[in-house]
């Protein structure tokens, strides 16, 4: 098949979406069942406790000017896909 790389992109993306919905589906279902050994393979159930700096209080209770000596900005490229507004009808190679 010679689809263009954007179109394999959003098919790819398509399934990834689908996959992991299907992965939370069966999360649910082991979480919910307890039953954690399987033909293969088996789950461990771990639990750990986290902790995140809540920004946007930070910089309600301290303020920009105490806060942004701590900030830092960083690029981040993100490629967007959405329908093409009129289909190409060929292709330069």
């Amino acid at each position: 098949m010679n689809r263009h790389p954007v179109d394999q992109l959003a098919d790819v993306r398509a399934e990834i979406k689908l996959l992991r919905e299907r992965e939370q589906q069966l999360r649910a279902e082991i979480l919910r069942t307890g039953d954690m050994i399987g033909d293969d393979n088996e789950a461990t159930l771990t639990e750990m406790a986290t902790e995140r700096v809540d920004l946007e209080l930070m910089k309600q209770e301290l303020g920009m000017i105490t806060v942004r000596p701590y900030l830092r900005k960083q690029m981040v490229a993100r490629l967007q896909l959405r329908p093409a507004s009129k289909p190409r009808t060929g292709r330069i190679t």
